[in-house]
Order: C-alpha cells, then structure tokens, then sequence
C-alpha cells in the first residue's frame, strides 16, 4: 500500500473531494478560464458505489457560486459505465429536470437557467477521446460557434495524461493526482511551489498512516474492488485475444483448405487436359501427320512429341 490515497477508488475519491476546500482547488484548477473563479462549493449529494462490479462509482452534486455571484450547477463522477457519452448528456440533463420546477412560467423568467458542468473522470479512457481534457458544450454545426452555453462537459481522460514537472499547471498536478497520487511515496518538489491551500489540504488529508483503523479497512476494500476490476478487464482482455486468436487460426485453416481444395482442383484439370493432349498426338502420329501440325493442335512442345 503507497503512502497516499488512491483517488481512483471509490473510498479515496469520496474521502478526500468532499472537503469544499479541496473541490473548490479542482474546480477552479479544471474550469479556468472557461467560469469565473468560484467562491464556495456547496454539496447537495453524494451518491455511494454501488457493490457490483463494473457498477461503481461516486457521484458529486454540486452547488458553485463564482466571485461575480454566478450559481454553477456541477455535476462530477468517478465511474463509467457502457455508452458513456450518451449517459453524460442524461446525467446532465436530468439534474436539470431536479432545478426547474414543473411549470415554470418562461415569460416571467428574468434570466436563464443556473449553467451546469457535468466533470466526468475516465480510468481507462473512453474511444473517440485522445486528449488528457475533452471539454464539449453544444455549438453550431457549420460555424463551430456556442449555440447555448447553459452545460459543458469535461471528460478527463486519465490514461491520455502525461507529467511535465518542467511545465506544470494546478490543473496539471491535479489530473497527476486523480492517476498516480496512489503510487506516490514522494511528491515532486515543483508541486508545492505551485500548490494552493486545497491542494495542500489534499496531501495531508491523503496520507495513509492519518486514517483510523476503520477507515483503513474501509479503503483496503475499495481498492479490493478497484484491482478486481482492473482484473476483469485484463481477464476480458486475455480472453477476447486468445478468441480472436483462436477465430483466426480457424479462419485461416478454412481458408487454406479452400485454397489447397481449389489449387488441386485447378492442377488436376490441368494435369488432365495434358494426359488428354499426350494421348490425342499419339494418334496423331500413328495417322502419319506431320509434327508442326500436331504442336500446333495439341499445344504440346516439339520435345515431347518428338518422343511420343
């Protein structure tokens, strides 16, 4: 077990994202320049894993205020699950069904909808996504412009990142921690020049050794089901290639023996035309015919007529 919490598990990504100091860190680290800096982070819901695997995950339902006033709607997961990209736009859409009540009156509405942010922390990737940060909002086909800039979604790609300590940001060191902070025993110097009080918050929150005995017990298990995991999927791995391997061989072998099956069909015909020329010249010359004329019928060489 490392020094500090893995953030990847379920445990780990509950323990230490629900201090409002440390999300608030991530937040305005992920989100710059995108919304204004946010003051304080309200939790409205914390929703715990699941106990099947593949069906983990911990979801955060945030309430943001910037320093302009601003409400930001945050919605923020750990956890996949099959058509992803589908499931971010209904995780989206549904917390906003949870903040417009039925039968609004749009007329007397005096501005529009809180915006919503859906931040959705991807493990192992997700195909079609090639950057460490994907972030996607509803634009114009043609143009490429915002059409509506009420949601955005941040797929954080853990796999597609790589540390720079020679050009690091905040959001930089927090995406570093979300994949390795687990297998940290030390943190690189160029963390702490950069580091703000949430960050600094998180790796004494981290430690290992400052959890209780029940709360390491807690997270032993988590990581249990996290390596489980892990395991399957290599396991699923495994077996799809050694399928894919067996298919292929089986593939291969029927195609050779269509192959050999049509090769033989094809020397054998010819085989049969000669037999059949051999034995039409040798009548031939028993006739008397002249042996120009015979080649020139059979399509025999003059050698093997001359022996005939």
């Amino acid at each position: 077990m490392g020094k500090y919490i893995d953030l990847r598990c379920d445990f780990g990504f509950k323990y230490c994202m629900s201090d409002p100091i440390i999300m608030k860190s991530f937040l305005n680290a992920l989100l710059e320049g995108d919304v204004e800096k946010i003051t304080s982070v309200t939790f409205e819901n914390v929703e715990m894993p699941r106990d099947a695997i593949n069906q983990r995950g911990v979801t955060f339902d945030l309430h943001c205020t910037t320093e302009t006033g601003d409400s930001i709607l945050i919605e923020m997961q750990n956890s996949y699950q099959k058509f992803f990209k589908t499931r971010a736009n209904f995780y989206i859409f549904n917390l906003m069904s949870k903040k417009i009540r039925r039968g609004i009156e749009w007329g007397k509405m005096e501005n529009d909808i809180t915006r919503i942010i859906g931040i959705f922390i991807m493990g192992d990737g997700l195909a079609g996504l090639n950057d460490a940060i994907t972030c996607t909002a509803e634009c114009n086909v043609k143009t490429g412009e915002i059409f509506w800039d009420r949601h955005r979604k941040y797929f954080i790609n853990l796999p597609k990142f790589k540390f720079d300590a020679e050009n690091i940001t905040t959001k930089d060191i927090w995406i570093n921690f979300f994949k390795n902070l687990g297998d940290m025993d030390n943190i690189h110097q160029s963390v702490y020049e950069r580091a703000d009080e949430g960050l600094l918050r998180l790796l004494e929150k981290a430690k290992v050794a400052a959890l209780t005995d029940e709360e390491r017990d807690v997270y032993e298990a988590s990581m249990k089901r996290l390596e489980d995991e892990v395991d399957m999927e290599e396991l699923g791995y495994k077996i799809g290639m050694e399928k894919g391997m067996e298919k292929g061989m089986e593939e291969g072998m029927e195609k050779g023996r269509k192959e050999g099956l049509e090769k033989g069909r094809r020397e054998g015909k010819k085989e049969g035309e000669h037999d059949k020329a051999i034995q039409i010249a040798t009548d031939m010359k028993k006739e008397g015919l002249d042996i120009a004329i015979i080649v020139k019928m059979t399509k025999l060489s003059l050698e093997e007529v001359e022996k005939l």
